[in-house]
């Protein structure tokens, strides 16, 4: 198993997300503490951590249209 940025870098990865990459569908990190709130709060702490500023996304719509793999 490998660390919480790991996990979470390759889950995206699985859907052609880049974290901090610079297509326009790719997932920016604001807060490093990001990786082990997706891990603890799925998808309810993934939207909460946006709210809160920690990620950020040029096109939202184009990054939740991304078949993304748990794992």
């Amino acid at each position: 198993m490998g660390s919480s940025k790991e996990i979470v870098t390759n889950m995206f990865a699985s859907g052609g997300i880049t974290v901090n990459g610079n297509n326009p569908w790719d997932l920016q990190v604001r807060n490093p503490k990001l990786y082990d709130r997706v891990l603890a709060g799925g998808s309810l702490g993934f939207g909460e951590a946006y709210m809160e500023g920690w990620w950020d996304c040029e096109a939202l719509d184009e990054f939740f249209s991304r078949p993304v793999s748990p794992g």
